[in-house]
């Protein structure tokens, strides 16, 4: 399936501090690790900015990374600041478990993956059984799942699909259940079933608590939507699963004990992690890469015990069942023999515009024909067993947004009992089969087999293949702007329940009349704040979706995603003003505001959902009668943060003071237009000491010209390469040095020295602590398209040939150095990139903030690349992030393709 992206104007400003983790992997080696004299040259880190070859899907990549950290400055009056780390000891005790019998580290590099074709099971071999394996003892039990699989947004709107479709399916279970009790169903999405339930009658909310009490209906995993398992950071997993969970708890009454999870384009074993602590006890997996498929087939191994990396005795471990065929729809589940499969598959009876595109359609279910198409459904079913180790085989019955209509339900079941009363009445055939759903099918595992005598496995399931070549590394980077969005949301939202919490404790804590105060208005509902933060956070669970977060939906598709975070992001903000009203309030305050009132502006500007936020301007003047202004910082981390904060004012001559009224040191930098230095706007920068979980405040006040005691620092400004391309500097900035030609230049903080060659780019680091110096290459390249049907776009990434650098011709260069950061913007083709380098106390300052900000129009059908090439010795080994939770070692296979080994 493709998706077509339309072309449009991307500043992807992700504040990615690849650098920094690379300086830091440096400054590690330099001081804790041994050396040697003769350095190699790898690719050790490759940030790669691509762009679709599918009209303009938008792509930020990195392989072949150390770590990745996203660093989100915030600006503006009310500043937030959120970073989570992992410590050493969290992410590094054991990458690759040695106590799991399946390492998935080791076993691809062992595969061939060499795609040899299978016959009827194309990426498998020739089932062969003997029919004497089973007895009247020893029967082959066949659970058939029935089950809709639901997009909450893939070609229609979460809305669209459930008033055309969703709807419908779920009217027609709570009818066609209540008809035969033998009939079974599962659903996945509460975010479709919840909002099915407000409309839902009293009567059809009964059945389907008592289908769930009887067992006829069973909720999987239950989170919000099935979310991706490579986009999705953890924080917003959890808060997915967690709005399903507790909707079905309140609602239903019940909590779900089985995972479902057929349709994420690959698995992450952060995935079976969280949900194995959310109390689930069994899951369900599909989208795996077909050669891994095959040869844990070949071992009987396709159920295992999934162990994390750093679980050694196997404690958390989760039983997990893998599909062994392509896909989860019909054909492809019965058996290894799609064409026999489709056969059974109702919905495509002749006359209802759904064919088998194997030419043969089903039949009707009768007296004459039930032993004939019985035996042949058989036989699938005993080939499909011989993949597993017990007698007990899963069947899933169905597809995308099935059983929508009456008839289907009536086809479906009323065909398979047909052959399910025909095979249970043969006692020589040795088999039972019946409905069944995920809990009847684990519950039968195990009572045939304990847990401890499947194989435990450790690793992930990435990249997915699904066919030849056809890798889906594409979707792990599509639409980086709404990726970058989607972890500004989930910070605004972390933020501003942790700010809301924090008020509400010290309401509770003090003695303050109920009546009329700021204190008890907050958890009001007229305030509107606890809707907003539900809203929040439904809509956040909505795009962790895997065609949300990964960018494979239609446009109109994401843009209604889009506008869902842009709310998000705009109703956290409020609560965060709101509650931090609340806390600086004077206690003797009893004045009730109004429910929209605004007492502080947070951070940037969101004026609209497709646009980078707009700077808001700290404004100064006599001539305004406004000579100081306080800005208030929000530290939602439970540790002191010692950062570089930047604030955009209204004239360069400051001064900053801290709560306690001491000038601290601040540096005044210029703003770069198109056309130049900007004359309305200048960049603060100062050091912000913030306790944890607390608001401090600082003042920013007008200052005279070379006032000294205003401690502030105008930058140094040099513009490269600048002939006929930027007018004189401003007044304020008028000893900036325009330069018509380029060279090598370096800047520097007290800890490290940063080298940049003639074109701007990075060129070498130097710790300042040891005097090593270790060279490293920056440049941009482009990956072409393959020609023909098949090409890059949302979901593949299909590269023509090796990576082409792009050629550059005097670009032109800025560089601003002072006391508190140094910078180097270089404007290259569609590309304005950018290095800070701090000077601070924090953490900021032992690595390299690297920004790209992409224009794409003007781009077509290539991908773009930013690569550091270094002499970090790490060979083919290189290690991922997986969700924000855990970091896994990988190697870079030569048997996979380029696009293979992302």
């Amino acid at each position: 399936m493709r998706v077509r992206v339309r072309r449009k104007v991307v500043l992807a400003a992700s504040a990615l501090f690849l650098g920094c983790c690379f300086v830091i992997y440096l400054i590690i080696e330099m001081t804790m690790l041994p050396h040697h004299d003769d350095p190699t040259s790898p690719q050790s880190q490759q940030q790669y900015l691509r762009r679709s070859a599918v009209e303009g899907s938008e792509r930020i990549v990195v392989e072949k990374t150390l770590s990745n950290a996203v660093h989100i400055p915030q600006n503006v009056s009310l500043a937030l600041q959120s970073a989570h780390w992992l410590s050493e000891s969290e992410v590094c005790p054991s990458l690759n478990n040695p106590n799991a019998d399946i390492q998935m580290y080791e076993l691809y590099n062992q595969l061939k993956f060499d795609n040899v074709d299978g016959g009827e099971w194309k990426q498998g071999w020739k089932i062969t059984y003997t029919p004497e394996q089973w007895t009247s003892r020893r029967k082959l039990r066949v659970f058939v799942v029935p089950h809709s699989h639901n997009d909450p947004g893939w070609l229609k709107t979460f809305e669209d699909y459930y008033a055309s479709q969703t709807k419908h399916i779920l009217n027609n279970m709570v009818t066609k259940l209540y008809e035969d009790s033998r009939r079974k169903f599962i659903w996945a999405e509460i975010s479709f079933f919840a909002m099915w339930w407000e409309g839902a009658s009293e009567e059809q909310k009964s059945r389907v608590k008592r289908f769930v009490q009887s067992g006829q209906l069973e909720f999987v995993t239950a989170g919000w939507v099935m979310n991706d398992e490579a986009n999705s950071h953890y924080f917003n997993i959890l808060t997915q699963l967690t709005e399903g969970h507790l909707w079905l708890l309140k609602n239903v009454g019940v909590t779900p004990r089985n995972s479902w999870s057929i349709d994420p384009f690959g698995l992450s074993s952060s995935m079976a992690f969280l949900v194995q602590r959310s109390g689930l006890q069994n899951l369900l997996i599909q989208r795996v890469h077909y050669s891994v498929k095959k040869v844990l087939a070949k071992n009987r191994q396709l159920e295992f015990r999934w162990r994390q990396p750093w679980d050694t005795a196997g404690t958390i471990d989760l039983f997990t069942h893998m599909m062994p065929f392509y896909s989860y729809d019909v054909p492809h589940t019965c058996g290894p023999d799609p064409k026999v499969c489709c056969q059974f598959d109702f919905k495509r009876l002749p006359g209802y515009g759904l064919s088998c595109p194997w030419k043969v359609p089903p039949r009707v279910i009768t007296k004459g024909n039930v032993a004939e198409r019985a035996e042949l459904l058989l036989d699938q079913y005993r080939k499909k067993a011989q993949l597993y180790q017990t007698n007990v085989l899963l069947v899933p019955l169905g597809d995308d947004f099935r059983y929508e209509h009456p008839s289907e339900w009536d086809h479906q079941f009323d065909n398979y009992q047909k052959i399910f009363d025909f095979v249970n009445s043969k006692p020589k055939l040795h088999v039972e089969a019946k409905f069944g759903t995920l809990d009847d099918y684990f519950q039968a595992v195990r009572e045939e087999r304990s847990q401890s005598g499947f194989p435990s496995l450790s690793g992930d399931f990435f990249t997915y293949a699904d066919r030849d070549d056809h890798y889906w590394s594409g979707y792990y980077t599509s639409r980086p702007f709404y990726k970058r969005m989607d972890r500004i949301a989930m910070n605004y939202l972390r933020s501003a329940e942790l700010i809301f919490a924090l008020a509400w404790s010290e309401q509770l804590q003090t003695n303050i009349p109920a009546v009329n105060s700021v204190h008890s208005w907050l958890l009001t509902s007229r305030s509107g704040i606890l809707q907003r933060l539900g809203d929040a956070r439904k809509q956040i669970s909505l795009f962790q979706h895997h065609d949300g977060v990964t960018g494979t939906s239609r446009d109109p598709v994401v843009d209604d995603y889009a506008k869902k975070l842009h709310d998000t992001i705009v109703g956290c903000q409020h609560v965060i003003q709101m509650s931090a009203y609340a806390l600086l309030a004077p206690r003797e305050e009893h004045a009730v505001p109004e429910t929209d009132s605004m007492f502080f502006i947070v951070d940037d500007a969101w004026q609209d959902h497709h646009s980078l936020p707009e700077r808001v301007s700290v404004t100064l003047g006599a001539h305004l009668g406004v000579e100081a202004r306080r800005i208030v910082f929000f530290n939602s981390l439970t540790w002191r943060r010692q950062e570089v904060i930047y604030l955009q004012v209204s004239t360069p001559h400051v001064k900053v003071t801290d709560h306690e009224g001491n000038v601290i040191k601040s540096q005044t930098s210029p703003i770069f237009q198109p056309a130049g230095i900007s004359e309305s706007g200048f960049e603060v920068a100062f050091v912000a000491d913030l306790k944890p979980l607390a608001l401090t405040t600082y003042t920013v006040s007008l200052a005279v010209p070379n006032d000294t005691l205003a401690k502030n620092h105008l930058a140094k400004v040099r513009i490269m390469n600048s002939l006929n391309q930027v007018r004189s500097a401003n007044d304020v900035f008028k000893s900036a040095k325009l330069e018509s030609d380029s060279r090598e230049f370096k800047i520097k903080n007290d800890k490290m020295s940063v080298a940049f060659n003639y074109y701007g780019l990075l060129k070498a680091v130097t710790n300042h602590q040891t005097g090593q110096f270790y060279p490293i290459h920056l440049d941009f390249a482009k990956y072409g398209a393959r020609l023909g049907s098949e090409r890059s776009g949302a979901y593949l990434f299909l590269p023509d040939k090796e990576a082409q650098v792009l050629s550059l011709d005097k670009p032109l260069i800025k560089v601003v150095e002072g006391p508190i950061y140094s910078r180097v913007e270089v404007d290259l083709p569609g590309v304005v990139h950018a290095i800070t380098l701090h000077n601070s106390p924090g953490v900021d300052s032992v690595g390299l903030e690297i920004i790209n900000k992409v224009d794409i129009t003007q781009f077509a059908n290539f991908e773009m690349v930013m690569r550091i090439s270094s002499n970090v010795r790490s060979k083919d080994e290189f290690y991922t992030d997986l969700n924000g939770l855990q970091i896994l070692k990988r190697k870079r296979l030569p048997q996979l393709p380029l696009q293979g080994n992302y």
